[in-house]
């Protein structure tokens, strides 16, 4: 509904003489090319933002005109769209509680206590909502990065960035050459108690110069920083600075430079870190160049820069996409659908909402959300099984903050709010047939079900081509991909030390040869001792004979030969019983599978189909069959290729050199049908995914079974 031109309330207006309070300041902002216009309240630290419209209103508040004459001079500027009487009320109100204007009579006291009280509560109930993150003010920063100001003309400049980026090159560059080395580890290895002090002494760095960085960009464009502090983050000491100045500045680009100044420094230090780590030695200096990594490079793009969380990443999202207070106006937005298409609510008033605005808006609120539960759900658990008894009452706490204040709060708009007087009854029963409806979608709708498990080829003994002998590979004799038979030449082995051996055993049976017969006849014990190292020697020739055939590594079976490498084969060394390739035979291919324990259930007892995908080739699956299934559960798995380390899904525990999963597992052997080496050469150990179709069921009894195991793994309960 459009609200009136003219307001009854007007005459309680129009005779005033307002005046801007003297400690805001204004400047002028463009948001998908409207203009705004942003006013910085000195006193209280806050930022406010109004439209042009109501910019030339408050900007004339000089209190020596009434309001009657401000609106009729509006109205004279704006001829096409006067502003309302109704509008400039609920301006006025909104600028009197915020102690931007002030009026012709004293001031009332009492109304300022109530208020300062007001704010005082309103900053406790902050700290009590949210007891993960608690703020401590510590000084005032400013007569230092005065000093500085040197320092961030030349840090945020055009060459200090062409510095940065060409950094950020030749750090890409070092993980690339050393990405093996770059194991992402778990948890349990970079909290040992060895590294726990490397760690400590890296995230103090990283986080002072990370704020160091804010204050900087906020001087290089003249800014004031007045408060540092520091920040309980889950009762982890975390510094912070008062950068909000910078909300101030007039140009996006500097808003941007001012919310990434910490993410830039991180990724500054994480880069040099990784160079040092790359050409250390293995001690004191590597180790804390990794932690600097880990910290300055791998945690920031996680979560200081991840535009979902209320961090970094966040401002410099908002201002990317010019849209300023994303995280509330996206909620707001969000409540105002709920309200227009779920409770049937067409009178609800929607918020101002840019040009191409509303779709940021909506899939901000539901993707911010969902990310916020689940880091949320980790943290909890995290702190819950640190801490259990504190842990346990903070997962309460944020479910009831999650969860049943905004349910309190719905069902008070629901039940009290004016607007709805007229279809209040309507509005309850569509929601009360949404939530019936959900919860029967959930409890009796079945879905799709399914389990999706990496899985590597398990060749047969008699495809594996495996050296007999020791030696360098001195040529290629059969190619990948050739069709050979059983016993064909497929790599010739090169060892020099066997031809001297070879070359030494001749001579040495020509030699025995030559004095059995210039010994006499007569002499038969003399001739029976030469006729045995004549024996003795050739059989050492032939042993060397048989052992120079063995370096002829041959195709075990008939089939399409699978050789990994060939053109890199040459000149490598090769001992007796390695693998080299793979014979690829018509028929069918074994996968061998590894499935955690808590979905063996529904392996076991409730299976409609199996198909395998190879990694390959994804888009094309082949029909399978379970052959076999381990008898217990275990943790040992046969191949690499089945964790993290080889791109599979399960952990591998990094304490372990074998391929031990964190996670118990039961191992099925799955044949693939269909598959023939036409499909294309697939070597030993190549990986597959396999999907285990099960029943469709409805989701409510799958998460209540989650939710029930989690409690399970993390409180025994």
């Amino acid at each position: 509904m459009a609200e009136s031109f003219l307001s009854s309330d007007w005459y309680r207006v129009a005779p005033l003489r307002l005046r801007r309070s003297s400690h805001v300041q204004m400047a002028r902002h463009v948001y998908r090319g409207e203009a705004w216009h942003v006013i910085q309240d000195l006193q209280g630290g806050k930022f406010h933002r109004i439209t042009e419209q109501s910019h030339a209103f408050f900007a004339r508040l000089d209190g020596t005109r009434t309001v009657q004459e401000l609106w009729e001079q509006i109205c004279r500027l704006y001829p096409d769209d006067p502003p309302s009487q109704t509008g400039l009320i609920q301006l006025l109100s909104q600028l009197h509680n915020a102690d931007l204007i002030t009026g012709d009579r004293r001031a009332n006291m009492h109304e300022i206590d109530r208020r300062a009280r007001e704010e005082g509560r309103k900053i406790a109930f902050g700290y009590v909502k949210n007891p993960l993150s608690l703020r401590l003010p510590l000084f005032d920063p400013e007569p230092l990065l005065r000093r500085l100001v040197p320092v961030s003309m030349a840090l945020f400049s055009p060459v200090g960035a062409a510095l940065w980026v060409l950094l950020m090159l030749v750090a890409v560059a070092v993980a690339f050459l050393s990405w093996e080395r770059l194991e992402a580890p778990r948890a349990e290895s970079i909290l040992t108690a060895a590294n726990v002090a490397y760690l400590a002494v890296a995230y103090v760095v990283v986080k002072l110069f990370h704020e160091l960085g804010h204050g900087l960009a906020v001087k290089r464009w003249g800014g004031e920083v007045r408060e540092v502090g520091v920040m309980m983050l889950v009762f982890f000491p975390v510094p912070y600075v008062d950068a909000s100045q910078a909300s101030f500045f007039p140009g996006k680009w500097q808003r941007m430079v001012v919310s990434s100044a910490g993410i830039l420094v991180e990724l500054t230090i994480a880069a040099g870190a990784l160079i040092v780590w790359s050409v250390a030695e293995q001690g004191p200096v590597a180790t804390l160049a990794y932690n600097l990594f880990l910290i300055g490079g791998v945690s920031t793009l996680l979560f200081n820069g991840n535009p979902l969380l209320r961090f970094d990443g966040y401002f410099v999202f908002a201002d990317w996409i010019e849209s300023p207070n994303l995280g509330q106006r996206s909620n707001q937005y969000f409540w105002y659908m709920v309200q227009r298409h779920v409770l049937g609510h067409a009178e609800a008033r929607p918020p101002l909402v840019g040009p191409g605005e509303a779709g940021w808006l909506m899939g901000y609120a539901v993707a911010a959300f969902v990310y916020r539960m689940i880091v949320m759900v980790i943290i909890s658990l995290y702190v819950a099984t640190a801490i259990p008894v504190l842990g346990v009452a903070i997962v309460l706490f944020s479910l009831y903050l999650v969860f049943v204040v905004p349910a309190a709060k719905g069902i008070r708009f629901l039940a009290t709010d004016q607007s709805l007087d007229v279809r209040r009854g309507a509005a309850t029963a569509r929601l009360v047939a949404l939530g019936a409806a959900v919860l029967a979608a959930l409890v009796f709708v079945p879905v799709p079900h399914a389990t999706v498990v990496d899985a590597v080829l398990e060749p047969g003994a008699d495809t594996l081509v495996r050296a007999q002998g020791s030696g360098l590979v001195d040529a290629v004799i059969a190619r990948n991909g050739d069709r050979v038979t059983a016993g064909a030449p497929v790599l010739r082995l090169s060892e020099p030390l066997l031809d001297l051996q070879t070359a030494l055993a001749g001579a040495d049976l020509e030699d025995a040869r030559l004095r059995l017969d210039f010994v006499p006849i007569a002499d038969a014990n003399a001739r029976a001792v030469w006729a045995e190292q004549v024996a003795f020697r050739l059989a050492r020739r032939e042993e060397l004979g048989r052992k120079a055939e063995d370096l002829i590594i041959r195709a075990p079976s008939d089939g399409v030969l699978a050789l990994p490498d060939q053109s890199r084969i040459v000149g490598r060394l090769v001992r007796q019983g390695d693998v080299v390739g793979t014979v690829l035979r018509p028929g069918d291919a074994r996968w061998r599978a590894a499935v955690p324990a808590d979905r063996a259930e529904f392996v076991d007892t409730d299976l409609q189909a199996v198909d395998v995908r190879l990694r390959t080739t994804p888009d094309a699956a082949f029909p399978a069959r379970i052959v076999s299934r381990s008898p217990e559960v275990t943790t040992r798995l046969d191949s690499f290729g089945l964790t993290n380390r080889g791109g599979g899904r399960l952990v591998a525990d990094p304490t372990q050199e074998a391929p031990v999963s964190l996670d118990p597992v039961v191992t099925y052997v799955v044949e693939a049908r269909g598959w023939t080496p036409d499909n294309g050469p697939l070597p030993a150990g190549s990986r597959a995914e396999v999907r285990l179709t099960h029943s469709p069921a409805p989701l409510a009894p799958r998460l209540w079974r989650a939710v029930r195991r989690t409690f399970l793994v993390y409180f025994g309960a």
